[in-house]
């Protein structure tokens, strides 16, 4: 078996994470493996605020991964207009090793899960028209095009040097739960 034969085949084997709610105790943790410690700060911070929940997976005591689902009003005009009190996703992450092992996927399932026992039946999620890959899995997962054309989102980033404001286009997904 070559190299390339082997690799492929690894990138198969699901790998079985815990999921659970962050906490402030978590974040000297996650600011050591996924870094951008503003970030999780604001994340923990609207998670206590009952803004949404923090979900970070968890493997052999570390955080490998991390999603936060928002049940508050989402920040685009247009997903507020045709998506109101519909929660969204953001921000779903995998360390760069364990990515297409699963852990993503049950991420999502997670924040599926907490969003209907919360008695929401739809989730929404954007997805960077750059970001094809990110876009299959939510299409795998049951996510399909919300019809109403593409959103812009902005955020600033504070994690890699002097606050700088970004901006991506995205298309908005959303699947009934």
């Amino acid at each position: 078996m070559d190299g390339r034969s082997r690799i492929a085949r690894l990138s198969f084997v699901t790998v079985k994470a815990e999921i659970r709610p962050g906490s402030d105790a978590d974040l000297a943790a996650l600011v050591a493996v996924l870094g951008q410690r503003h970030f999780f700060t604001e994340h923990l911070d609207r998670q206590r605020d009952g803004y949404g929940v923090l979900l970070v997976a968890w493997l052999d005591g570390r955080p490998v991964g991390d999603l936060f689902l928002a049940w508050e009003p989402a920040d685009k005009p247009e997903v507020r207009r045709y998506l109101p009190g519909v929660p969204h996703l953001g921000h779903l992450e995998v360390v760069g090793p364990l990515q297409e092992h699963g852990i993503g996927t049950a991420l999502i399932r997670a924040a599926e899960d907490r969003a209907r026992q919360l008695g929401h039946q739809q989730l929404a999620l954007a997805v960077g028209v750059q970001n094809p890959d990110a876009r299959r899995l939510y299409v795998r997962l049951g996510y399909a095009d919300w019809g109403h054309g593409t959103v812009v989102g902005t955020w600033v980033d504070r994690d890699h040097g002097p606050p700088v404001t970004l901006s991506e286009v995205c298309d908005v997904l959303v699947k009934p739960l």
